[in-house]
């Protein structure tokens, strides 16, 4: 199927692949919606020959924005060529849909760079096309990484080994005792260094080429084939993603930034736990300064540091592909390429960030 719409391809579509569900026959309880836009199949279409920043030259370099919003685009032409005037879908459903598919089309950059990654770092061979710099860290198995899309209301320490789940959960119950709690919501995007258990698992190695529906499924299940084997020095790097970033919402990624590092790093021992936060669009909300905020649990340390370590506003895919190459240059640089009697506990040392 073409990027962009195209009325022959639409109307070859086989029914249950279209890109717009007509409720009007099947009315959903409780709600007045007549069409519903059907996500994964919008990206399906819109994606179905590669994947951004892995695939033809336009499509890497044109602005995220306007990847992020044509599947949406898409939808809306198809919508109106069906249907004509009774289509319509409410601003609240395009907003909605537009961030989910902001959040699977960067989880699916990052999987693509990744598996590229942990290809080569167990001796494969480095790609050509499209050109990006060979990671400049010595191959070693002990490098691969995973990237996890993790799901709506997802708890992120389930991700982690039996014996850390257990400290945390006695900190709870010390809270609860007092009538306290501390939830801990998800990031959208977890990267972990991948442990022993699961480094010969080829998935970790495999590109998706393209985000049809098996692609989609592989981000969506991920998390579960290493869920409870990660040990808190293996989470390098939490994601939260936001289509657009509103001033009355500025704080939540704050906040999963602030427990996340007090759990792991102030409990758990863990070194540096970097939090970004993604959007489209930032503009008059005055993030930048809010996020110079220093983590709680470090503020009174001499190593104090960010909570959210950086607000990035991507501008293709390509840039989204290099920094993360760079990141990971950087920060597995730190996990040594032979065993250790202490690298399993942390493979990466307890010590100041890289970064800020």
């Amino acid at each position: 199927m073409p990027f962009r719409f195209s009325q022959v391809a639409v109307q070859a579509l086989d029914p249950a692949m279209r890109l717009i569900e007509d409720l009007r026959s099947a009315p959903v309880r409780g709600r007045d919606t007549e069409f519903r836009l059907a996500q994964q199949n919008m990206l399906a279409y819109t994606f179905d020959t590669s994947v951004p920043g892995w695939g033809p030259p336009g499509l890497n370099g044109m602005p995220f924005l306007d990847v992020a919003r044509q599947p949406v685009v898409n939808a809306k032409e198809e919508g109106r060529l069906l249907y004509g005037p009774d289509f319509a879908v409410k601003g609240n459903a395009i907003a909605k849909v537009t961030g989910d598919i902001y959040e699977v089309l960067t989880t699916a950059i990052l999987w693509e760079t990744a598996a590229h990654w942990n290809t080569y770092m167990c001796g494969g061979s480095w790609p050509t096309s499209p050109r990006y710099g060979r990671p400049s860290v010595a191959p070693s198995p002990r490098r691969q990484v995973a990237v996890l899309n993790l799901p709506r209301k997802y708890d992120w320490v389930r991700l982690l080994v039996k014996e850390a789940q257990q400290e945390i959960g006695d900190i709870r119950a010390k809270l609860a005792g007092r009538n306290l709690t501390m939830p801990t919501s998800t990031p959208d995007i977890a990267i972990v260094v991948l442990p022993d258990e699961a480094r010969d698992d080829d998935t970790w190695r495999t590109p998706l080429r393209n985000l049809a529906h098996p692609g989609q499924r592989v981000l969506a299940q991920a998390h579960r084939r290493v869920q409870g084997r990660i040990e808190p020095g293996e989470i390098i790097l939490a994601m939260a993603l936001k289509s657009s970033l509103r001033s009355d919402r500025l704080y939540q990624p704050l906040y999963e930034a602030n427990v996340m590092q007090f759990l792991l790093e102030g409990h758990l021992n863990a070194p540096r736990v970097e939090f970004e936060v993604h959007a489209l669009t930032a503009e008059g909300t005055g993030a930048e300064k809010i996020y110079q905020a220093a983590s709680i649990h470090s503020a009174g340390t001499d190593k104090a540091h960010r909570a959210v370590r950086e607000l990035y506003k991507p501008a293709n895919a390509t840039q989204i592909v290099q920094r993360f190459l760079q990141f990971l240059n950087d920060r597995m640089a730190l996990v040594p390429d032979v065993a250790t009697p202490s690298s399993r506990r942390s493979p990466l040392p307890s010590q100041p960030s890289l970064f800020r």
